[in-house]
């Protein structure tokens, strides 16, 4: 399981920390260029720098902040002073909270890093489509405009302008009708709006 970090000085904890135990951690960007960590952790102040990722965060700081952070959206906070024990026991529990399957009338789909598996059969998708997905199932039954994706996929509203969007969505539901011929056209298109899975 990947987890990784922003702040040095928590990173240097949790290093220390996880010795031993199921997770790979890493410091790194809160926006990354590869595929999006299991589980983040950052001190609470770091959290607004999250907003927007698929993966759940783990936020850490004093007790006064709990409230704040979890209005920020944390999955869950360590309050000063905690032990290693305690991170990891609860990025375990976050993430056996985190949901990777979705109900579809035609079946379950569960989607980890870049895999999409169907009761039909699975599926690799490309970096872009991956990112694509991850946000189009954050916001399931609600539009998300072109600029909302392209700015996911590439930092910048800018390329919504041209057809690489239509390009992708296209190709991820190729992908998905390959392994899974009742999905349908999985993405739809709502005119003006963006697009959306229903």
């Amino acid at each position: 399981m990947r987890l990784i970090g922003l702040d040095a000085v928590v990173c240097e904890r949790v290093r220390a920390s996880l010795r031993g135990g199921p997770f790979h951690f890493t410091r790194a960007d809160p926006h990354p260029t590869e595929d999006e960590p299991d589980l983040y952790i950052t001190q609470v102040q770091d959290l607004e720098e999250l907003g927007g990722r698929f993966a759940p965060v783990i936020a850490c700081g004093p007790p006064g902040l709990l409230r704040s952070a979890f209005l920020g959206g944390c999955a869950d906070y360590l309050r000063e002073p905690w032990a290693p024990e305690e991170l990891e026991l609860r990025a375990l529990a976050v993430l056996s909270r985190v949901r990777r399957s979705f109900e579809f009338p035609w079946g379950t789909v569960s989607f980890e890093g870049k895999d999409l598996r169907t009761p039909r059969g699975m599926v690799t998708l490309s970096r872009q489509e991956s990112k694509i997905l991850r946000l189009l199932l954050r916001a399931r039954g609600d539009p998300v405009p072109r600029a909302s994706l392209a700015c996911e996929v590439w930092g910048s509203p800018d390329r919504a302008r041209g057809r690489a969007i239509d390009v992708h969505v296209a190709s991820l539901r190729k992908k998905v009708r390959s392994v899974e011929t009742a999905a349908g056209r999985f993405i739809a298109c709502v005119r003006g709006a963006g697009y959306m899975i229903p």
